[in-house]
């Protein structure tokens, strides 16, 4: 009888996703100037930390935080016209037409997306980024469509 050597898994001296959490280089970083407003600058400032704090906002993703918070205070805007105004306008001939804070509001609604998504600032990309979601571990409970 021969001895073997004990055969592991593939893996299973690999560290878990999330456990190894990378450390940002900043710790704080002020709003600039190029935010459009209050509204702008405070959606920096709470954003900003949340990426800091979770280890993955560098000063080269300012950018895309800079587009996210302006959409954000273009979108508020935008709502703002369309309470004051309604959803639709009149045009010169006396027609209705819809307004154009409404296609404005849409496109900081994509805009704000689109940034948040490569910041890790929704929900899905977030679990992706963090390691979350299941993991095939043993504690894994699955789903009833595991088994197709």
């Amino acid at each position: 009888m021969t001895n073997a050597a004990p055969v592991r898994a593939s893996g299973a001296g690999r560290k878990r996703k999330g456990s190894d959490q990378h450390k940002s280089s900043l710790t704080r970083i002020a709003p600039p100037d190029d935010l459009v407003d209050e509204v702008a600058i405070r959606i920096w400032k709470t954003q900003s930390k949340i990426l800091i704090e979770r280890g993955t906002f560098e000063l080269e993703d300012a950018p895309l935080l800079i587009a996210y918070c302006n959409s954000f205070a273009y979108m508020l805007q935008a709502e703002q016209e369309i309470g004051a105004q309604g959803m639709v306008v009149p045009t010169a001939d006396g027609s209705i037409k819809k307004s154009p804070f409404v296609g404005v509001r849409n496109d900081c609604i994509a805009q704000l997306t689109r940034t948040g998504s490569l910041l890790g600032l929704d929900p899905l990309t977030r679990l992706r980024m963090l390691g979350g979601g299941s993991d095939g571990g043993e504690n894994s409970e699955g789903n009833e469509f595991d088994e197709f």
